[in-house]
């Protein structure tokens, strides 16, 4: 048996119930809606407020930090030689020697490590126009098959689905939606997606360790300096070369670059750090600041976090100050103690 064929009065019913669906529907567009500016969460600030400098990135660097020291200072070299991208660092760590490490990546590898980070504009066009779509196929077919209650379950659950499609590509390139419509770096995932490539690093300083005899602080000291006083402190753009990148550099990126600001340069150091099953680290955010802390229970006047019942002691990676783990600058210690607080969030 035949169903009767659809009359034009209940096309016309169909086309209004639609348009009362996508009408229902404009909050909830509103709420997933990136826009090109705006909703990215930006954390800049250096642990002293130095201000940026603008040099070249190819050029060697020799300087010190506006804050007065009494060792040699520091230094950068980047080049590229062939289809290698080399960076090489000289800094005095904490014990007051000078220590040299190398950081090098093939071309190839390096712009295919870009390619996981920030997201585009038409990236986020092309996932609406999906969405748009999806929401008037499943419409039509489920409210001619079950009629309205039918239809505004398959919109939702095509919305739903669009919300995963989302949260996945930022994932995919290091950024996380949060409440708002806010879009952050994802810290825990840059950290976990960076360790394995930072090794020959990590090693390089465990070398100069193990030959120095150093303590295990001495080498988290030795990481610490080589972040805050060989990188430069610089503010990344939030658009880069068309991406909405949050305002970070990816650790292998910000060695590869000289410099980097402060969830860029916490970002690099808890990659090193990762390589050492032993470390347990946690990221805190305050407003326009992002640093770390590390577990192990707290010396004298260190500062320090507690994060399940456990201790963290605070370690301010941005520079170009020269603080040792437990100190932080001062600028940071006011947004720790003010009335927004700060949020902790454990990187593995």
């Amino acid at each position: 048996m035949f169903a009767p064929p659809i009359k034009f009065p209940c096309l016309a019913a169909l086309a209004a119930c639609f348009l009362a669906a996508c009408l229902l529907g404009a909050e909830w567009e509103k709420k997933l809606e990136i826009l090109p500016a705006g909703p990215d969460l930006l954390r800049a600030q250096s642990s002293d407020e130095e201000e940026e400098e603008e040099e070249e990135e190819s050029e060697e660097r020799v300087y010190t930090s506006r804050e007065k020291r009494t060792e040699k200072g520091t230094s950068q070299k980047i080049t590229t030689e062939g289809n290698s991208l080399k960076a090489r660092y000289g800094f005095i760590n904490f014990n007051k020697d000078r220590v040299t490490v190398n950081f090098a990546m093939s071309g190839r590898d390096y712009m295919n490590y870009l390619t996981g980070y920030g997201y585009s504009d038409q990236e986020m066009s092309k996932l609406r126009a999906w969405r748009e779509n999806t929401r008037q196929a499943a419409w039509k077919q489920a409210y001619a098959k079950s009629g309205k209650p039918a239809a505004e379950k398959a919109i939702a659950e095509t919305d739903l689905e669009y919300d995963t499609k989302l949260r996945a590509l930022l994932r995919s390139r290091g950024l996380a939606l949060r409440a708002g419509n806010v879009v952050e770096c994802d810290m825990p995932v840059i950290v976990k997606r960076n360790i394995a490539l930072l090794k020959p690093l990590a090693m390089a300083l465990q070398k100069v360790a193990v030959d120095r005899k150093y303590s295990e602080e001495d080498l988290i000291g030795a990481a610490l300096s080589l972040v805050q006083t060989a990188l430069r402190y610089k503010i990344p753009p939030i658009m880069d070369k068309g991406l909405h990148t949050c305002g970070l550099l990816p650790p292998a990126r910000a060695l590869l670059s000289g410099w980097g600001d402060c969830d860029t340069k916490t970002g690099l150091l808890a990659s090193i750090l990762g390589n050492w099953s032993a470390m347990r680290m946690v990221g805190v955010a305050v407003p326009g600041h992002y640093l770390m802390a590390i577990r192990r229970l707290p010396g004298k006047g260190d500062m320090f976090v507690r994060h399940e019942g456990l201790e963290y002691v605070l370690v301010e990676p941005a520079g170009p100050a020269w603080l040792e783990p437990g100190t932080v600058g001062r600028a940071t210690t006011a947004l720790l103690s003010g009335s927004e607080g700060y949020k902790i969030e454990p990187f593995f």
